[in-house]
């Protein structure tokens, strides 16, 4: 995580209610390091029946990224134009490719090939290096990607992001700007600054512990330092107002906490004038955090699905 910490005890000096504040932290990164470095032993093939092909990512500093190519249903592919339009993936923080897989699944059924990967420190990719592992430097793996995507044949890109892979996924689209770029689909996110982030994931890490507000101030203050927080907004912003350009589809839960429906409203109601009616959204009733498609299957995939019918109109 970018987080200069690490997961250590407080030392005993400290007076105990500090102490046990900043322990629970320490759990909560302890936990989630422990599970976002383990790959889930799952693939596109099993239980879904996807034919994909396993490769290596390398972004521009030689970390090596975990990845998938995912084929698209031969049935829906051939009722779709021939267009290269192909959709390059990236999961929310914490998560990795697997937890993608019923988004891959849709855009599988839609005809759609894609590329997915384990981000950097994440399951089966290699470690960030030291002062490598910020929103903003991470940019390098959705750019490996989209290169990839090239490489493959990609005519057209659609650009998918959950929750801070969204933001990462929108530095890279935008900042980059791909000539093949012709849409993109946030879900859950991004958070509009990294204040808003670090509180929402400080909650996530700590889990039932998350009503200690003491414990979340520290872990939040943790995490802070090693997310570059004063280059973060000028750089999501600025990457999110070059994409008024092409069509956005924003998706959120109205039960959101860890990047709340306000929060992640905040850059989207700003800047959606700019688009002059490229940008749309849906706001998910009862879903939380990354979601979206879980909880209600038939109003997101219809509304992605009209999106993406409208990029090849």
């Amino acid at each position: 995580m970018p987080d200069r910490g690490t997961p250590s005890r407080a030392p005993k000096w400290v007076p105990q209610r500090p102490r046990e504040a900043w322990d629970l932290g320490s759990d909560g990164i302890a936990k989630h390091v422990r599970r976002g470095k383990t790959a889930r032993r799952i693939d596109p093939s099993r239980r879904l029946k996807m034919d994909y092909e396993a490769f290596d990512l390398f972004a521009e500093d030689g970390v090596r990224l975990d990845a998938w190519w995912v084929h698209p249903d031969p049935v829906a592919e051939a009722d779709r134009p021939d267009d290269g339009l192909v959709v390059v993936m990236h999961h929310h923080y914490g998560g990795q490719k697997a937890t993608l897989l019923s988004w891959i699944h849709f855009f599988h059924r839609l005809g759609i090939p894609s590329i997915s990967f384990d981000a950097r420190g994440h399951a089966a990719s290699d470690s960030s290096p030291p002062g490598r592992g910020s929103f903003m430097k991470r940019r390098q793996d959705a750019r490996a990607a989209i290169a990839e995507a090239r490489r493959r044949g990609a005519r057209r890109l659609l650009g998918f992001g959950q929750s801070q892979g969204a933001a990462v996924l929108a530095m890279a689209l935008g900042h980059d700007w791909p000539d093949e770029l012709v849409g993109v689909v946030l879900d859950s996110g991004p958070a509009p600054d990294m204040s808003t982030a670090a509180w929402g994931l400080s909650g996530n890490l700590l889990g039932r512990n998350k009503g200690d507000t003491l414990a979340r101030l520290l872990l939040a203050a943790r995490i802070l330092p090693g997310t570059e927080p004063h280059k973060y907004p000028p750089n999501l912003w600025w990457a999110l107002l070059k994409l008024t350009r092409v069509p956005l589809l924003w998706i959120h839960g109205d039960k959101d906490d860890v990047i709340t429906l306000d929060w992640s409203r905040t850059w989207f109601r700003s800047l959606r004038p700019l688009s002059f009616g490229r940008w749309c959204s849906l706001e998910v009733a009862g879903a939380e955090h990354v979601r979206t498609l879980q909880v209600a299957p038939g109003q997101v995939e219809e509304a992605v699905g009209n999106f993406v019918a409208g990029l090849t109109s």
